[in-house]
């Protein structure tokens, strides 16, 4: 493989075309061969067993009688095919009765064991029927088949095979030979993606090679120029849409992205989306009594236990100061939203150390649904007052616009 990959780009493109061409069709040779060794076998299994089942009821009546003349010559007309090479009838007792072969074989009937079917033993089909008069058994028949014709159509087959695989590979590498422009089409390609990223100005797509090639470092250089300039824009980013406090998304996102939702969900009907309102109840008192540090330490645990409580097709936002919201997609009822209320409420229980005090995280939420009919001001306004009538229920509560639940 290391040799491989320092090849020119030319001998790359020859050895991998004619490479994957010989695989493909001796795979399918393959495929192809053995689904038509068992389809014949198979119908040689059937074709026999009609054909014992046919001398089987034309030797009842000689077994009955003991006529071995004319049960000998049932089991001649077997000769017609010359892939029969032993026939055996057996009586009653197991014992051979009469018997023909042909051919340079030495075959001799085997013990009666009054088994019935087909088996494929040693290079031939071994034919079992039962001998049958008035519903009673009173013999067996056996008959033997060589696979010749089998293995014959399989020689045949591989050589036809093998023919076909030559001619395709010389194909294959006239039409490799010929086209030698195709060899820098991974040029073309490094192009297309530099023109993709200048057009959807995403920085995060990469040109992929495994060569050891003058094309593989070109590539590589490449990529460490998007890695480059994709740090500097992350950091960009996080400037712009994260607070760098609680390290959620800011109002600037939370606006963008209010918007789209409102209009997915609009689009999409039968889902709605939800938003909700959350605003820590006497965080100014911390403030006031403990200080900045400590109030800052209990926005970040807030953060921290928003988006653990959150579930996946929720995120949470910072507005700012003591101001955080959630916009909850796919939700299908009101069920949905109590969920998640009940979560945050629920990550919010444990206390927190801070300034050699227990600190008591208590929230009040204001929650409105909406199926995108709604602007952003509008579900504002309504989340808004739901918040208001949450605190006005006593704080550590949530209300819902235009439902009664607490």
């Amino acid at each position: 493989m290391s040799r491989f990959r320092k090849l020119p780009i030319k001998y790359k493109l020859i050895v991998v075309v004619l490479l994957t061409a010989s695989i493909g069709l001796t795979l399918a040779s393959i495929a192809l061969l053995s689904y038509d060794r068992i389809k014949r076998k198979v119908t040689l299994s059937e074709e026999m067993q009609i054909l014992s089942q046919v001398v089987s009821l034309r030797s009842a009546v000689a077994l009955s009688f003991g006529d071995d003349k004319n049960a000998r010559a049932n089991l001649d007309t077997l000769k017609v095919r010359k892939s029969i090479r032993l026939a055996c009838l057996y009586d009653d007792t197991g014992a051979v009765f009469v018997y023909v072969s042909q051919g340079k074989h030495d075959l001799e009937c085997p013990i009666d064991d009054k088994r019935g079917g087909q088996y494929f033993e040693g290079g031939f089909l071994d034919v079992y029927q039962s001998v049958e008069r008035n519903g009673e058994i009173i013999g067996h028949v056996f008959i033997r088949s060589g696979l010749e014709e089998l293995n014959d159509r399989l020689v045949q087959q591989l050589v036809v095979s093998v023919v076909v695989l030559f001619f395709s590979l010389m194909l294959a590498f006239g039409f490799t030979s010929r086209l030698q422009s195709y060899i820098y089409l991974p040029i073309i390609q490094l192009g297309n993606v530099a023109k993709e990223i200048t057009r959807n100005n995403n920085y995060s797509m990469r040109a992929y090679t495994e060569n050891e090639d003058e094309l593989g470092d070109t590539v590589n250089a490449f990529n460490n120029m998007l890695n480059e300039i994709e740090s500097d824009k992350e950091q960009l980013t996080e400037l712009a849409y994260y607070d760098p406090l609680t390290k959620l998304p800011n109002r600037r996102m939370f606006t963008e992205q209010i918007d789209a939702a409102l209009e997915d969900a609009a689009k999409e009907g039968g889902k709605k989306i939800a938003l909700i309102f959350l605003d820590l109840d006497k965080f100014k008192q911390v403030n006031d009594e403990l200080g900045h540090d400590i109030g800052d330490l209990l926005l970040k645990e807030v953060g921290k236990r928003l988006r653990a409580a959150v579930p996946e097709e929720a995120t949470a936002y910072r507005l700012g100061g003591d101001e955080f919201t959630v916009i909850q997609l796919g939700v299908d009822s009101e069920k949905d939203i109590v969920e998640t209320a009940d979560a945050i409420f629920r990550e919010f229980e444990p206390t927190l150390i801070g300034g050699g005090r227990e600190l008591h995280i208590s929230a009040s939420l204001g929650i409105v649904m909406s199926t995108g009919n709604d602007t952003s001001n509008s579900i504002m306004k309504n989340a808004d007052v739901a918040l208001y009538h949450a605190k006005d229920a006593g704080r550590g509560n949530y209300k819902i616009y235009q439902w009664e639940n607490s």
